[in-house]
């Protein structure tokens, strides 16, 4: 004969928390590479902070979203957020490339010692990953905190374009007499 007795809650909530462990991914390992000027105005550097990613798992990694500040001699410079749009191959390794901007008032930060940090989200792509991330069950995120001193200059200093100087209308030649 069938059993058609309910399930207890804490035979479903079991059976959700297997699901849940059984298609977490490692977090992939975030380390920097270097930071670098691109563009220095009046205002501020605009610099670019690449990062080694390292996915230690046997299934890609989707990487989404950066949520990041970067710190200069113990001072925050710059606080955003940048889409990732990379996915990261199964046990393999990747570059990225985060830009900040660092106002003219850190002076110049040529030798400074800087540090990147903030909270990386990603979706792991196995099947039941898939399904348990559009359940709103699976978003998966990591903390990152990496630095290190100098930041290279192959920046070009940005100047202002010279206005056009106005030209002066000529005068209006007289006729010559008739």
């Amino acid at each position: 004969m069938l059993d058609t007795r309910p399930l207890p809650i804490l035979q479903i909530a079991a059976g959700a928390w297997l699901l849940a462990v059984g298609g977490c991914a490692s977090s992939p390992d975030i380390q920097a590479v270097k930071a670098r000027d691109l563009v220095v105005t009046a205002e501020g550097s605009e610099i670019i902070v690449t990062v080694e990613l390292r996915n230690p798992n046997d299934a890609p990694v989707e990487l989404t979203t950066w949520d990041y500040s970067v710190i200069i001699n113990d001072q925050k410079a710059y606080s955003g957020q940048w889409v990732a749009s990379l996915t990261l191959p199964p046990q393999d390794r990747m570059l990225a490339e985060l830009p900040a901007f660092v106002p003219a008032s850190f002076g110049d930060v040529t030798g400074a010692e800087w540090r990147i940090g903030g909270q990386l989200t990603y979706r792991a792509t196995g099947k039941l990953d898939k399904l348990l991330y559009q359940l709103g069950v699976n978003h998966l995120s990591t903390n990152f905190g990496t630095g290190g001193t100098g930041i290279e200059k192959v920046a070009v200093v940005a100047t202002p374009a010279p206005k056009p100087e106005a030209q002066k209308p000529e005068a209006p030649k007289p006729e010559a007499p008739k």
